[in-house]
């Protein structure tokens, strides 16, 4: 008995970084994501009834880039599959392949997709050898997936996604049908994980007001999205990840991941939107990498800024934008 599913990365214009509590996934603020359809992890789940000890192993399919993960990163996977089976009472062992169709440990926001399409791999492989009554839904599929991976919670909703204390659920807003562009500075594996990273910043001396700076720009996003204030997003956007990683580098220790490739490329895109007072919003997770989204009638912006910066590093776009 097998299961194969695939699930979507999502890139948080507002962020979450900061738990309540690191066993639960709590945030200490509410985010606010984008669902990335192109950027998924597939997983194909084997159910291994003889054995008692589940196993992971990198999928392999033409559609899929390598992936190897360190033993901290399999054994937190296969400890979330416990977890699961656990709360479904499931006996016997899996087999998990999975492997992304974009680079890990990055910036990419992996962890989110590959947990969700764990867990919605589960809970399909789960009904079938003990069915339920009542089907689980998809807010108690994401509550699941939120125990092994925060973020991953957003991964189960879009156009947009909303992350509070309430739970999370899909937003809409007149801002949509976003073209998406990733300037990958670094494919590496990154020094400092994200999860690493959620437990430093609370030594910042910054991180105090964190929650009220957050939650004010996530109330101006809304209202920007809604009356379609585009310049006015950008502002709000580009404050926000540059106050997380402030965070990171008035941390105790301080750490960080922009590279000198990284400046150059958020120079350029600022001087872009001071001298148009137009142009792609900008965010970055906890990595090197620049996301960058547009709006439907920017596609010339958008291969215009790829072939900018192609020849210096690689420039990722989804929605058929080329590579």
């Amino acid at each position: 008995m097998k299961v194969e599913v695939s699930a979507p990365s999502n890139i948080a214009l507002i962020k979450y970084m900061g738990k309540t509590s690191v066993v639960d996934n709590r945030p200490t603020n509410s985010s606010l994501s984008y669902t990335l359809e192109n950027l998924r992890t597939f997983v194909r789940l084997s159910y291994l009834p003889d054995q008692e000890v589940s196993e992971w192993k990198p999928l392999e399919s033409p559609q899929v880039m390598s992936l190897q993960l360190s033993e901290k990163g399999r054994s937190r996977y296969l400890s979330h599959l416990d977890y699961l089976k656990s709360q479904f009472q499931i006996e016997g062992g899996f087999l998990v392949e999975s492997a992304n169709n974009f680079p890990s440990d990055c910036g990419l926001a992996s962890s989110a997709s590959s947990f969700a399409a764990l867990t919605m791999a589960a809970v399909q492989i789960f009904q079938k050898i003990s069915p339920r009554d009542e089907e689980v839904t998809l807010s108690e599929t994401a509550e699941l997936s939120r125990k092994g991976s925060g973020s991953s919670c957003r991964s189960f909703f879009g156009p947009w996604a909303l992350w509070d204390e309430a739970g999370v659920r899909p937003l809409e807003f007149p801002v949509k049908d976003l073209w998406h562009q990733v300037v990958v500075v670094e494919s590496g594996k990154k020094e400092v994980s994200s999860s690493d990273a959620h437990k430093r910043v609370a030594h910042s001396s910054l991180f105090g007001q964190r929650p009220a700076r957050a939650e004010q720009r996530l109330a101006d996003l809304m209202q920007s999205f809604r009356s379609q204030d585009w310049e006015k997003s950008f502002q709000i956007t580009w404050e926000e990840f540059w106050d997380m990683h402030a965070l990171f580098e008035t941390s105790r220790p301080p750490f960080g991941y922009m590279q000198p490739m990284t400046i150059e490329v958020l120079n350029f895109l600022r001087d872009l939107w001071n001298v148009e007072k137009d142009g792609p919003l900008v965010t970055m997770d906890a990595g090197a990498n620049i996301h960058l989204m547009y709006r439907q009638d920017q596609k010339a912006l958008a291969l215009k800024i790829a072939d900018h910066f192609q020849k210096k590093v690689s420039v990722f776009s989804s929605q058929g934008l080329g590579q």
